[in-house]
């Protein structure tokens, strides 16, 4: 098929584009907005082996963007070719991109900057008596001019896109420019702990981060003071990659991913299969809906990994796309698996002693919370701990609540009670009594609520319902991995209504449920028959379970995988079939969840991610009552 051009594009021939016109195409890949060329600026002062960057911007870099280093500084030939296009101090050949060492290597930065700006270059060398200027606009060099300078260099950048008006009017408002500006020198000071960073906005100081050797501590002062003494440190190393940096305890979790950092070799980058793993070895530990603190700093052999493949550089194509994911997860997981924690209770000490109740008509009036808590703590240190009961049979549903263990994780059974007659009756899988150990632990149940117990930091405050969800949660998960769970026929099947697309949920996910023991059958055109469950949810309200599921999987939209719709159904039935608040435990039973509390994992947060538990420390009681 023939093509007619038009009459103006026949006319056309093919020519080399002008300087001016090539920058500014380029600078539409490098120079997206202000933060863009905040970038390219940092990593070339990093580059120079700089101890101290200041960055002053104005108008959220519209008009102004000026970043002062002490680096190396460069002699006048160097400044001159600065400029240049495809002018770089960091490559000499192929193989020099396959192990790149240093973070700006382009050699189109400046270009391209200078090809939509005014842009001004002053640097000087430790060796050198004086510096030089240079001036360049739309891609036209000035004439280096000696001046006054400090060692290092200091690059202005004026008027940002005034000769391409089209993109200077797609720039957002100076806050959010800005804002991209803030993240993009947070992210430079996080990655370079032993340089010291100034960022200045319209005159006000916006950072102020002096250089330190703890990493913590720059972590700390960068993103939230709130975070000192509540990282974990990280350090995993392998054949293929080592692993350092910080991560938060649960209770620090956020609601973005704001807070997730990850550098390879020095170089910030986002990688999604990292950030997953980050987010997965969190599981059970914060809110689905939250995202941990990490500050990750990654470092492998350059030749696996290539960093040009985006303008930005921020993504990378690993040559083994499942070394990162394994090497995060294992290392995160690791940490917090070895790790207590239980998150500190938090208290005001002022609450009680400082302020008078308001007058009020004359009636029973409760004490406040603090001061009930006070005298129940005190009325527990008097009480003898609770002493190992002859073990019970479980007691079925519908009757006040059972815990139980673990089949391989109890002790051998010293003596095994008659059931009752009651008891003979319910069917349940077999298992072995609860004898508790001789534990020596002071406990007691608060309001059929928390159980408070001591150990040795002071005592611990424990959500009956959130340790036994966690329990049942880690038992199920740990049963299920070796094989299908036993079904347990119900004496009466629960009706459960649904419509034509749930019925047909129920059934993609029919797999799932059979391999956790969970028998749902359909019974007719309108409603399906829950008719079995495994014994461990013998407590489970079976039909609001099967319609939280079906409100889970309307929601979900069929986009969910088998691993992790495994994982939401552990949750919602494990969740359902504990324990509540306001049920009363015996002293066999309590002491059969502290057993369990200490031989399962993640312990200190239910499945959902809220802690099961809080420790109001010596130190914490004695500032309580004044003895400090």
């Amino acid at each position: 098929m023939n093509v007619q051009l038009s009459d103006t594009a026949s006319r056309r021939a093919i020519a080399i584009l002008p300087d001016s016109l090539i920058n500014k195409i380029a600078a539409g890949e490098v120079v997206e907005r202000p933060a863009s060329v905040i970038k390219e600026l940092l990593e070339n002062s990093i580059d120079a082996a700089a101890t101290r960057i200041s960055v002053v911007v104005q108008d959220g870099g519209r008009t102004l963007m000026r970043i002062t280093d002490n680096g190396c500084g460069m002699s006048e030939e160097d400044a001159r070719l600065a400029f240049a296009r495809h002018a770089t101090s960091k490559i000499r050949d192929v193989d020099d991109l396959f192990s790149i060492q240093t973070l700006g290597f382009r050699g189109e930065a400046l270009a391209s900057v200078a090809g939509v700006s005014h842009a001004t270059l002053i640097t000087r060398r430790p060796t050198d008596a004086g510096g030089i200027r240079l001036d360049a606009s739309e891609s036209v060099i000035g004439e280096p001019i000696p001046c006054a300078a400090a060692v290092g260099t200091t690059i202005e950048v004026r008027d940002l896109f005034y000769c391409v008006p089209a993109r200077r009017k797609f720039l957002r408002s100076d806050a959010t420019e800005f804002g991209h500006i803030h993240d993009m020198v947070l992210r430079s000071a996080l990655a370079q702990p032993d340089i010291a960073f100034t960022l200045e906005h319209n005159g006000r100081k916006v950072l102020e981060l002096p250089a330190v050797t703890d990493t913590a501590e720059r972590i700390a002062a960068a993103i939230d003071k709130d975070l000192r003494g509540r990282l974990l440190p990280i350090h995993h190393e392998d054949a293929a990659a080592r692993i350092t940096g910080f991560i938060g305890v649960p209770e620090t979790a956020r609601g973005t991913n704001r807070h997730e950092f990850i550098f390879l070799n020095g170089r910030y980058i986002r990688d999604r299969s990292m950030l997953h793993a980050m987010k997965e070895a969190y599981r059970g530990l914060i809110d689905p809906h939250q995202h941990p603190v990490a500050i990750l700093y990654v470092e492998m052999d350059p030749a696996a990994f290539d960093v040009n493949v985006h303008p930005q550089k921020t993504e990378v194509r690993f040559r083994d796309a499942n070394i990162p994911f394994r090497m995060v997860l294992g290392a995160l997981r690791q940490k917090l698996l070895q790790t207590d924690l239980t998150p500190p209770a938090s208290l005001n000490p002022d609450s009680s002693t400082t302020s008078t109740p308001p007058l009020r008509t004359p009636a029973p009036v409760r004490t406040s919370s603090l001061d009930e808590t006070r005298q129940v703590l005190a009325e527990f240190f008097r009480q003898p701990p609770i002493q190992p009961q002859p073990a019970l049979p479980l007691r079925g549903p519908g009757e006040s609540p059972s815990i139980a263990p673990a089949a391989d994780s109890m002790p051998p059974v010293v003596a095994e009670p008659v059931p009752s007659v009651e008891e003979e009756t319910t069917a349940r899988e077999p298992m072995p009594p609860i004898v508790a150990p001789a534990l020596n632990i002071k406990c007691i149940q608060l309001h059929n609520r928390y159980i408070v117990a001591e150990d040795d930091q002071g005592i611990v405050l424990i959500d009956q319902h959130a340790l036994h969800e966690r329990i049942l949660y880690e038992e199920l998960l740990s049963r299920v991995r070796k094989g299908p769970l036993e079904s347990q026929r119900l004496l009466l099947p629960v009706m459960v209504e649904v419509n034509d697309r749930q019925a047909n949920n129920l059934e993609r996910v029919r797999p799932t449920l059979e391999k956790l023991g969970i028998e749902i059958n359909r019974f007719d055109a309108q409603s399906v028959a829950v008719q079995g469950l495994p014994p461990l949810l013998a407590r489970l309200d079976a039909g609001a379970f099967i319609r939280l599921l079906l409100d889970y999987l309307d929601e979900a939209d069929c986009n969910i995988g088998d691993e992790a719709l495994l994982h939401e159904i552990l949750d919602m039935a494990s969740c359902k079939a504990a324990i509540k608040a306001g049920d009363p435990l015996s002293a066999t039973e309590i002491d059969a969840l502290l057993i369990r509390r200490h031989e399962i994992e993640r312990s200190s947060n239910c499945p959902h991610g809220r802690p099961t538990t809080v420790r109001l420390s010596f130190a914490q009681l004695e500032k309580q009552f004044k003895r400090r």
